[in-house]
């Protein structure tokens, strides 16, 4: 049975779309070639920009290239949108990793026209469901980064999923933004009654007092959630300022080991 995981927190800056192609990679690289679809739900359009190509997600609208924003419109059949992305071999201290394909439904900045459209269509915020239905079983997993906010494209992304997860970086104002985030989820199961929480990630973990803190606060609040830490390093920005996920760029680094942790931890959850 597939599995469908949200990757949300309507706040920036929490590491959401560096853990969606993280763990959207990683898992690729487990489960094998094919296995894994990755849906840009985000305007920004980052995750396409890493994984596929920065002109691609930024540059001129390519027509021969269509994005999920023409699949949501009903424009283009999803299938006809997924790009593939070959995730090279890697060495590591267990042992070789094979080749594997990491399957990705792109996003485009013109993505961030589509919510007023949406807010306003009959069922808008099922489209999502409805586009993916045809496709979603060709997966074990389809993981969607949503953008950081709560409007339409993340309610399409809630309504689609069975799982969310959501990182959350250090301070209190992340911990504000878990609790709406969570209030939201409660009243989308009114919609999705399958809909639940499937981890709460820490990211850009530091040895400050800040870090220490936050983590204290989800131990007590999450523990049963509270999934594998990712710790903050300059190294995950230059994996993907380089176009890689981090086991191709880094393979042996901690960066690369939490991000394992993380994929092995939520594939333990089926």
């Amino acid at each position: 049975m597939t599995r469908t995981l949200a990757i949300a927190n309507q706040k920036g800056g929490t590491g959401k779309t560096t853990s969606a192609i993280n763990i959207a990679c990683g898992w690729a690289r487990v489960a094998g070639p094919d296995r894994v679809l990755l849906v840009d739900l985000d305007p920004q359009a980052n995750a396409t920009a890493v994984a596929l190509d920065v002109g691609l997600a930024v540059g001129p609208r390519r027509p021969d290239v269509p994005t999920i924003k023409e699949v949501l419109l009903e424009e283009t059949a999803a299938a006809a949108a997924i790009q593939v992305k070959t995730l090279p071999g890697i060495a590591t201290a267990d042992g070789v990793q094979p080749d594997s394909n990491l399957h990705i439904l792109p996003s485009h900045l013109e993505l961030a026209t589509l919510e007023s459209i949406l807010s306003n269509t009959f069922r808008g915020e099922y489209r999502l469901k409805k586009q993916l239905e045809t496709v979603r079983r060709r997966y074990e997993v389809v993981i969607v980064d949503c953008p950081p906010s709560l409007g339409t494209l993340t309610l399409n992304a809630l309504i689609f999923c069975e799982e969310v997860l959501i990182p959350v970086d250090p301070g209190l104002f992340p911990l504000i933004g878990l609790g709406l985030l969570l209030n939201t989820i409660e009243s989308v199961r009114e919609a999705n009654p399958h809909l639940r929480v499937a981890g709460v990630l820490p990211t850009l973990v530091s040895r400050t007092v800040v870090s220490r803190d936050t983590l204290t606060q989800l131990e007590e609040n999450f523990t049963n959630l509270l999934l594998p830490q990712i710790p903050q390093r300059t190294l995950i920005n230059e994996a993907h300022t380089a176009g890689h996920d981090i086991f191709s760029f880094s393979p042996n680094s901690d960066s690369a080991a939490a991000y394992a942790a993380v994929v092995a931890t939520l594939r333990e959850k089926e």
